[in-house]
């Protein structure tokens, strides 16, 4: 065979192996482009996030790129931006700043508590102040249900406070059904006159389990109520009560208030302050006394207008001192005057009723029988009181200088002050 023959056969293989060898290039080719068109599509995304972004700011200088037609040191205005509220600045005062401290305490008053070891003193007391600001009651809570009057209230507190000396509960337990009713009709509207029991029952049945060691079953509960409300009604009203109140379950009641406040005052009798504090050291006496003042007072509507811990320094001013009330409240007399004299009517009804006695049950230990809620009032106490209260308004009414007769009306001038008796200014004289 010649060259030329074999050349010839040799050209389709040469050909062949050119083209196989070709297309690897050609992807590669292929490949590159569109490498080249993918990083030129994600520079014009970029591109266009930041000229966006340049636009939510005003007259911002916009970077130019290569193939921009856009001449480079142009400013382009932004679209309208809604603007945003004026901030007002801080005014000042010579050279102080006058700003408002959102973490000031509820309330300037000034903390009667000692020092205490096992928590700050200062905290405690905001804490039980700020549960004043809290736990809300309305005065004029029966305009929402007008099926209910003020009087039907005092009679279920007066039931309730029977069953308490019935089954041996405690007076916090009372102080905490009182706070859940109130704050429930201050909730809720309409309610009607054959559920006011219901929710009475189910007021102490919840707190009954928060106070009580031991409390009742809810078979003595529905049992006490005479058929009225059975266990379900019951169960069914407490998630109902629960859920209204908010689960805000643990205020600072008046027979709180008036145990700290007694406490306070015997400070001097307390060996160690700072770790006794916790255990009651005072007279179990004179605690039932101004307890009974505070339970009648609870059943009158007039109550929900004052706090609980001015309430508890009222009482303690008309059975003890004005000096004393001040000093274990830290409150002034400008902050308890106007619930002294509400107080003022019921004050004398009770003292005219002479004092009580502690009552003593057989499973109850002796120190602590001065905290289980009896029965040593009723309405007709109640209603003394009130008609007693009706006059001093109605003269009120006709000398402005009444109410200051009835506040010293408990407080008796000593001996040496005392106006003479007529039959002896004559031989002064």
């Amino acid at each position: 065979m010649s060259r030329k023959s074999a050349r010839l056969q040799n050209r389709p293989k040469t050909q062949d192996n050119e083209s196989v060898v070709s297309k690897p290039n050609i992807c590669r080719k292929r490949k590159a482009m569109e490498d080249d068109d993918r990083d030129i599509a994600v520079n014009k995304r970029r591109q266009q996030f930041r000229i966006q972004n340049d636009h939510a700011n005003e007259n911002q200088w916009i970077p130019i790129s290569e193939d921009s037609s856009v001449t480079s040191c142009t400013i382009i205005p932004s679209t309208t931006v809604t603007p945003e509220p004026e901030i007002t600045p801080a005014k000042f005062i010579g050279t102080q700043f006058r700003f408002q401290n959102y973490f000031t305490p509820v309330s300037s008053r000034s903390s009667p508590l000692p020092k205490f070891t096992w928590a700050d003193s200062k905290e405690v007391w905001q804490l039980m102040l700020k549960k004043e600001v809290l736990y809300v009651r309305d005065q004029n809570m029966f305009d929402r249900h007008p099926a209910l009057q003020p009087r039907m209230r005092a009679i279920l507190l007066d039931w309730l406070v029977e069953v308490c000396e019935v089954y041996r509960l405690h007076r916090e337990t009372f102080y905490l059904a009182i706070d859940f009713i109130d704050r429930y009709l201050s909730q809720k509207r309409n309610v009607m006159k054959h559920n006011l029991q219901l929710l009475g029952i189910t007021s102490l049945f919840i707190a009954a389990k928060l106070e009580e060691i031991y409390p009742p079953k809810l078979t003595e509960f529905a049992y006490v109520t005479d058929g009225a409300c059975t266990e379900e009604e019951i169960l069914d009203q407490e998630l109902i009560m629960l859920k209204a109140l908010n689960w805000d379950l643990s205020p600072m009641t008046c027979n709180a208030w008036l145990s700290v406040y007694l406490q306070v005052a015997n400070m001097e009798q307390i060996v160690k302050a700072e770790d006794g504090f916790v255990f009651p050291q005072f007279s179990g006496h004179a605690f039932v006394q101004i307890a009974r003042l505070l339970d009648v007072c609870m059943l009158d509507l007039g109550c929900l207008q004052f706090t609980y811990s001015v309430l508890a320094a009222s009482a303690l001013y008309h059975m003890t001192s004005q000096d004393v009330a001040l000093a274990v409240s830290g409150l002034s007399w400008q902050d308890i005057l106007p619930c002294v004299q509400w107080m003022s009517p019921f004050a004398v009804t009770v003292r005219e009723d002479g004092p009580v006695e502690i009552k003593f049950f057989p499973t109850v230990p002796s120190e602590d029988c001065h905290n289980i809620q009896i029965h040593n009032i009723d309405l007709t106490l109640l209603e003394k009181a009130q008609s007693r209260q009706e006059e001093v308004m109605n003269a009120a009414r006709r000398s402005p200088d009444i109410t200051s007769q009835v506040i010293t009306l408990l407080t008796p001038p000593n001996s040496d002050e005392k106006p003479l008796p007529l039959h002896k200014q004559g031989d002064v004289a």
